[in-house]
């Protein structure tokens, strides 16, 4: 049978009963056990989120990224139905009903606010502060948290209908309006006034709770960045500090440019060394030749102790006239006194110049005539070039001091540059880090108000007080409860017939025991007038009866009965209605046929045509080789005169066989019943009696099919259908175009 959906339509069929009686059954229950369901109201408030187009401070960010404003819908409806803000809720609504005078209809229904007074004990009672919801509610807060076996504690944790965490999340619904900023909060209770005052407690609580989360992460972003900031500031300002010590530990207003100038002024104090320096030379170099031009005599005239000592005071004065004209002095006050102090020592220089110019002169006029003109000149030379070396000679030997407090100078001022640098790179790091901080936090704070500006969510439409209870649901669960046993029941028919080890059809009895199903033979229900089983048993008896006859014809035994052996495995397989259907048949075909059979039972056949020999089960069925053996009383005279031998044995299983006759027999056929499994114990015995055999194999007449299985065999089974059964068998077959004759 081919598992279509006929076969499936035919199954469900056959227990058509069960299909209709269990979901009547079931439907039943539900309606009466519904009857005193409670009215339910329901409201609604709807919220403005603005997440998705709302404004904000950060004006050039105007891309919307989909994926955080999606995740950020996630957060707020998975912040509705948190544990802390609906434990807020029932607290809430518990302090709400708890601190009334008296019942407040708008507020709590009268049955509601009498159970609760009921179950609510004194301890509690005594918490509550009349007519003050958050004082009551601040109590209630600080009793639960005493300890996990208080009232407060197991009327929000447990089961109560209005007041428990699990109630009261099973009663809300939150979803977002397609792809909009509005957010719909639904929720349902027995009592429209409690309906309406719970939602606008969630409302208000988890609206507080969405900004105290916001404003909260800002704010520490905020704080973080102030404090880094305050500690940047102070690490600058310690720099800044360094710095300025070290410039006043240093006596310096500007390194850079004091170091250029030091700089410019030992570059311009060389040069002047070097013209000094070359003055005094020629100086030197000329007075040694205007010395090597006078006598004698007159060199020691010249180097007389007036003359010297002259010379010597005029060294110092011009040495003098140095140290107050190189300006090393900064002191106002002092610069106007050398500025006076080198006025008088140039008068002083002035007038040794004149006395040692009137000495020379007096030395030379006492000794020498007019004739001496030309060593008067030299003398007046060397008097001038005497004079200048002097003064040349003062200021190199002031100079060598400037240049020893130069190198002084560069001495000092070279490791004050690597520390300044230092110093100056600490402040720029400072600096900088202190700049990209503050920069940090005016982002920080810019986000700040942007987010205080998105987390303000406002109600927009406010919870209403439902008049009319919501459409009651018994009709539906009445509908679910049929067909829920109507699909209970198919899918038990389905698995039982699926799992089904029994053998039912030839093609399963091929695959479990292995051999081929040669004809099949359905169970008769007389009580059913819809099918012709006269009609199938006639088919039935027709297919096995050709296929002995044709078996007739293949072995080619002239003047030879053809022998049968009909045997089967366990008992009540049919063997004996079997024969007496075929026997019958064949007689009605003008066979003679031979039964050899253990049964006792009369077919009542013409006896031309059949003859029946009966023998008792014994041990001593082994040893039979022939069938003549089987005619004790030698009732035949010739056995050649029959054309059909069916030779029954009794059940393998729990029998003996005649294993000699068995391997002469020319067919032999397996018949069992196709409303049983097929268990080891007829493995074993058929394999037994196939080992034992050398006859032909075996091949299976299975016995007490459904009658459905016989289309295999005769097509459409034989039974009245109207035209709205054969249509719709058309249909679940899929023959839409099929015709009854070719034209």
């Amino acid at each position: 049978m081919k598992f279509n959906l006929l076969f499936f339509v035919r199954l469900l069929l056959r227990h058509v009963a069960l299909l209709i009686l269990i979901p009547i059954i079931l439907a039943s229950l539900v309606f009466f056990m519904t009857g005193d369901q409670p009215k339910v109201y329901n409201s609604k408030a709807r919220v403005y989120t603005g997440i998705a187009s709302g404004s904000s401070i950060e004006l050039d960010n105007t891309k919307l990224d989909y994926r955080a404003t999606n995740t950020a819908y996630d957060n707020l409806l998975n912040l509705i139905k948190a544990r802390t803000t609906i434990e807020r809720v029932g607290l809430k609504l518990f302090a709400q009903h708890m601190s009334l005078d008296s019942v407040d209809t708008k507020i709590i229904s009268r049955e509601k606010y009498a159970e609760l007074q009921k179950v609510v004990p004194e301890a509690v009672k005594a918490l509550v502060v009349k007519g003050d919801i958050q004082k009551t509610y601040e109590n209630f807060v600080a009793h639960k948290e005493s300890n996990h076996t208080n009232f407060i504690y197991e009327l929000i944790n447990l089961t109560h209908p209005d007041y428990s965490i699990e109630k009261i999340v099973g009663r809300i619904s939150v979803r977002r309006i397609l792809s909009s900023d509005f957010v719909d909060i639904e929720f349902e209770s027995e009592d429209p006034a409690m309906c309406q005052n719970t939602l606008m407690i969630l409302a208000d609580v988890f609206v507080k709770l969405n900004a105290d989360i916001k404003v909260n992460q800002s704010d520490a972003v905020v704080k973080y960045f102030e404090g880094q900031l305050n500690s940047s500031t102070d690490q600058l300002r310690d720099a800044e500090e360094d710095l300025l010590n070290f410039n006043r530990t240093h006596n310096i207003i500007n390194y850079y440019e004091q170091t250029k100038h030091l700089a410019s002024e030992k570059e311009h104090f060389e040069l002047e060394y070097q013209k000094v320096q070359i003055k005094n030379s020629a100086a030197r170099a000329v007075l040694k030749t205007l010395e090597s031009k006078l006598q004698t005599h007159e060199k020691k005239r010249l180097s007389s102790e007036g003359i010297m000592a002259l010379r010597n005071e005029l060294a110092e004065v011009n040495f003098e006239i140095s140290m107050k004209t190189l300006g090393i002095e900064s002191d106002s006050s002092k610069i106007k006194k050398n500025a006076k102090d080198v006025v008088q020592l140039t008068k002083k220089a002035n007038q040794i110049k004149n006395n040692l110019t009137n000495k020379v002169d007096q030395l030379y006029s006492t000794d020498y005539d007019t004739k001496t003109l030309a060593s008067t000149d030299i003398l007046t030379d060397w008097l001038n070039n005497t004079i200048e070396y002097e003064g040349t000679k003062a200021q190199l030997k002031l100079m060598d001091q400037k240049r020893l407090e130069f190198k002084k100078l560069y001495q000092v001022f070279s490791p004050l540059g690597a520390t300044m640098k230092r110093l100056e790179r600490k402040i720029d790091i400072a600096e900088r880090e202190y700049l990209s901080l503050l920069h940090s936090l005016g982002l920080a704070k810019l986000r700040q108000q942007n987010v205080e500006l998105k987390s303000n969510l406002k109600l927009i439409e406010v919870p209403f007080f439902p008049i009319n209870p919501k459409p009651s649901k018994r009709i539906m669960l009445v509908i679910v409860a049929g067909l829920v046993g109507f699909i209970l029941v198919t899918f038990t028919v389905l698995i039982l017939e699926f799992l089904d080890g029994n053998i039912n059809t030839a093609s399963r009895a091929e695959d479990k025991i292995g051999l081929k199903v040669s004809s099949i033979f359905p169970v008769i229900n007389s009580n059913s007038k819809k099918i012709d089983f006269d009609y199938l048993k006639n088919k039935a008896v027709n297919a096995i009866s050709r296929n002995i006859i044709l078996n007739q014809f293949k072995i080619g035994k002239e003047g030879m009965p053809v022998i049968n052996l009909l045997f089967s495995t366990q008992e009540g397989e049919g063997k004996t209605f079997i024969s007496q259907q075929l026997s019958t048949k064949l007689c009605e075909l003008d066979y003679k046929i031979l039964h050899i059979t253990y049964d006792e039972e009369d077919f009542a056949l013409n006896a031309d045509c059949y003859q029946k020999i009966q023998y008792p089960i014994s041990d001593k069925l082994y040893k039979i080789s022939n069938v003549q053996e089987f005619d004790v009383e030698n009732t035949i005279k010739d056995f050649n005169k029959f054309d059909f031998i069916l030779l029954e044995i009794p059940p393998i299983i729990k029998n003996p066989f005649p294993v000699k006759l068995a391997s002469t027999m020319d067919y032999t056929f397996l018949v069992t019943r196709a409303s049983r499994p097929w268990g080891e114990a007829d493995k074993n015995a058929l394999a037994l009696f196939n080992e034992a055999t050398t006859g032909p194999e075996p091949s299976i007449i299975l016995n007490g099919v459904k009658v459905l299985e016989m289309e295999t065999v005769v097509g459409d089974l034989p039974k009245k259908r109207s035209f709205i059964r054969r249509w719709v068998k058309q249909i679940v077959q899929f023959r839409f175009f099929s015709k009854n004759s070719v034209a």
